[in-house]
């Protein structure tokens, strides 16, 4: 039979497509019509990483359940206005190159489902303007295992000054692209390559470079041999020929940390994806940076290669960041140091101490140890100018170490012990004070000791910090605002992977919420100390204070376990009190509010709650969905532990009702001759339904004058059919009056929450 052919326009080249209803991944059903559409869609991010290069095809002419072949050489019958290279004068092999949304169709018609484009472009076929390392897991080991290596290698590689990217394969494993400036020859290349492997795989056993999966011994093979003239590797956002129609995915690197395969992605899902956040690796090449084994010319001169700057001033555009500009101090040093926050493409602390005119620097990714014996990773990266001691700000997402960065403590420190391989020193002043060694493994590898105890997460007040009530929303040039969830008040202790969770009455409900728990358990800070508010959720979103409650009173396992699947809660939480070995409640609301954040992962149990500008805006919208109401907090403020402050404003949103007075109860202590409470209804469908009691908002005077009025009317049968709380201590009356209050919200039984009397009304007759 015939294969059907059209002949469409694409790009202005017109291409004869045949067979459109082919399918060429089975269990998708996807059929080769929906792989040109992939490809003239994904045509402005793929075609920045492939044009111009030489390309591999890897073809599945009857899908992927059929077999394929690998396409180097440019078929006789290519339609003229493809772009084409031959590599090498010598070599008979003429390239494919895809420089243009028409040639990608053109391809896809051919069922390719892979594109492999080389490390060189035809603007200069001698040097590579990448490097890659190939990660896959053993036969043994899942995508976890991967994962993990990539994030080692990361700051690994950044302390050689290179920007790593990242993107799943597709297929099992992951890629790390690093940008390089092609300057260097093959030999070259692969030397430095390979060097720089070796450095890792002596800092972490559980890998090799050995190929022979025998020789492997259960370890991960970092493959750098994607490298060799002669290899290509799979081009971000190339399709792959595996059952799924996955697709090579750029990724961000705070994205791994959540994805489980390296199929995360496919045809159809990669495109939300990319409006979500963009393309992840839109800036790649402007990250190119020299080889980290050939930076220092032989052509410097001796004064040239001296100064300790040069690293610093190499990494950064300073008509682009704000950081300070490379000048060695001069006079005598002062023994300053300062740990820094960094909200780079992965969170982690800086270390720099003032030596010689500069600051001696190291990346931590957990931060100092706080405990005795406890050991952290440190990365010795380049020195940085003494004025780095106070700098604090946004560094540009595309330059080097892109992200905000804080400063998190400072003060003074001693060198107690100081030579090639171990320092020991004592910091003094600042909240990190204590005596730490460091020894350096290999490298730029440290390992980073606290030599005695400096925790201070038992000397917090657990107690929280409490609002007043506000009568007006304040101006949002010195407040922000936030919702009031109507839930019940939390603070969350995390110390390692143990973690408490602590009523504002003291009382541990840890074992009351266990998702909420074992969420709160894989947050990156090692020690956290945090503030927020526990809710259940309706089906729409909003809080259901009478379900929270119910959660909180649940005993046993079985009924927790039960209800963790039927009744979903959240913790939003809002400040931070401690944070890996420092206690902030000293900071400024905002900046407490900002480390959380950075800190925070969000997920389907943990969440942050986020601040408004607009006050006025936020309590419509909070009216408008009969919510509680918001929060009102200065942002210079302090965190005041188990004190009540005006710093945190409460404005409630009052709803106005009108009901039915069907009884009280007898008052008791300074009401003992009055009475305590009116009991309230609703007359619906000819019944009187009851809607709890009101006990506020009467006066000494108007609470006799009500009394009187009372006790005149004819004492009833009980008129409702439910339990409720003192009936043994009710008297009940004729439905004479009515009156209107005011409340907060409604209970799950209807009832009102926080009820306040306005008035009484003469007579509902």
């Amino acid at each position: 039979m015939p294969k059907k052919i059209i002949i469409s326009e694409i790009g202005g080249q017109k291409i004869k497509l045949s067979n459109l209803t082919k399918v060429l991944y089975p269990t998708t059903g996807t059929m080769k019509a929906e792989l040109i559409q992939y490809y003239i869609k994904i045509a402005p991010h793929i075609l920045r990483y492939i044009s111009q290069r030489p390309l591999t095809l890897i073809r599945f002419p009857d899908g992927v359940e059929g077999n394929r072949f690998y396409s180097k050489n440019k078929p006789n019958w290519t339609p003229k206005w493809v772009n084409y290279l031959k590599v090498d004068p010598e070599d008979e092999i003429t390239y494919i190159m895809a420089n243009d949304v028409a040639t990608l169709a053109w391809m896809a018609n051919l069922a390719t489902l892979e594109i492999h484009p080389m490390q060189i472009k035809a603007t200069n076929t001698k040097s590579a303007d990448h490097f890659i390392f190939d990660l896959d897991p053993p036969e043994t080991a899942d995508f976890e295992v991967v994962k993990q290596l990539a994030l080692n290698l990361k700051p690994f590689l950044e302390s050689y000054g290179y920007h790593p990217f990242i993107k799943t394969s597709g297929s099992k494993g992951l890629h790390i692209y690093v940008p390089i400036i092609p300057k260097y020859d093959q030999e070259t290349f692969i030397k430095s390559i390979k060097s720089l492997a070796k450095e890792y795989i002596n800092i972490d056993k559980g890998t090799t470079l050995k190929i022979n999966k025998k020789a492997r011994k259960g370890r991960v093979l970092l493959d750098i041999y994607r490298n060799h003239k002669s290899q290509t590797c799979v081009a971000p956002y190339s399709t792959r020929g595996r059952i799924g129609a996955p697709v090579s995915a750029p990724i961000t690197w705070e994205e791994l940390k959540n994805i489980t395969s390296s199929k995360a992605y496919n045809i159809n899902t990669i495109f939300d994806k990319i409006e979500e956040r963009g393309d992840p690796w839109e800036n790649f090449y402007n990250h190119a940076v020299i080889l980290h084994d050939q930076k220092i010319s032989p052509k410097k001169t001796e004064k040239e290669t001296s100064n300790k700057l040069d690293k610093y001033e190499e990494k950064r555009n300073f008509s682009k960041t704000k950081e300070p500009i490379p000048d060695i101090a001069k006079g005598i040093n002062q023994n300053r140091y300062v740990v820094q926050l960094h909200d780079a493409s992965n969170l982690h602390y800086d270390l720099r101490l003032e030596e010689d005119g500069v600051l001696r620097s190291w990346a931590i990714p957990k931060g100092l140890p706080i405990v005795k014996g406890i050991k952290r990773l440190g990365i010795e990266t380049e020195p940085h100018p003494i004025k780095y001691l106070n700098f604090e700000g946004k560094i540009p997402k595309e330059e080097y170490g892109g992200g905000e960065m804080w400063v998190f403590d400072n003060g003074n420190y001693e060198y107690l012990k100081k030579d090639k391989k171990k320092l020991k020193f004592e910091l003094k002043k600042g909240k990190l004070a204590g005596t730490y060694s460091m020894i350096n493994t290999r490298g730029v590898q440290w390992l980073i000791d606290k030599l005695d105890d400096g925790d201070t997460m038992s000397e917090i007040n657990l107690k929280p910090m409490l609002a007043s009530m506000g009568k007006s929303i304040p101006s949002s040039e010195k407040y922000f605002f936030e919702i009031k969830w109507d839930g019940i008040r939390i603070v969350a202790i995390k110390n390692g992977k143990d973690v408490k969770l602590m009523s504002r009455n003291g009382n541990d409900l840890t074992e009351k919420f266990p998702k909420i728990v074992q969420e709160f358990s894989n947050q990156e800070p090692e020690h956290m100390i945090a503030d927020g508010e526990i809710v259940a959720l309706n089906e729409n979103g909003s809080p259901n204070f009478g379900k929270t409650v119910g959660r909180m009173h649940l005993t046993g396992k079985s009924a927790i376990e039960r209800a963790s699947k039927t009744t979903k809660t959240v913790m939003y939480l809002f400040d931070c009190l401690y944070l890996d070995g420092r206690d902030i409640r000293n900071e400024s609301n905002v900046k407490r509010r900002e480390w959380l954040k950075v800190n925070l992962q969000i997920g389907e149990h943990n969440r942050f709650s986020d601040g408004f500008d607009d006050g006025e805006q936020l309590f419509s919208a909070i009216e408008s969905q009969g919510m509680e109401g918001i929060m009102c907090k200065l942002k210079t403020a302090k965190y005041n532990s188990d004190s009540r402050s005006k710093s945190w404003l409460k404005i409630k949103v009052s709803q106005t009702d009108d009901a039915i007075i069907i009884g009280y109860t007898k008052g008791q202590g300074d009401r003992s001759t009055l009475f305590g409470s009116l009991h309230l209804a609703k007359l619906e469908k000819g019944e009187l339904v009851y809607y709890g009691k009101v006990g506020t908002g009467f006066s000494q005077s108007k609470i006799k004058s009500l009394l009187k009025l009372l006790k005149a009317v004819p004492v009833a049968k009980k008129p409702i059919k439910n339990a409720i709380e003192e009936e043994y201590n009710t008297i009940w009356i004729a439905p004479k009056y009515g009156c209107q209050i005011k409340y907060a919200s409604k209970t799950s039984n209807n009832t009102y929450r926080e009820p306040v009397f306005i008035k009484m009304y003469e007579s509902i007759e």
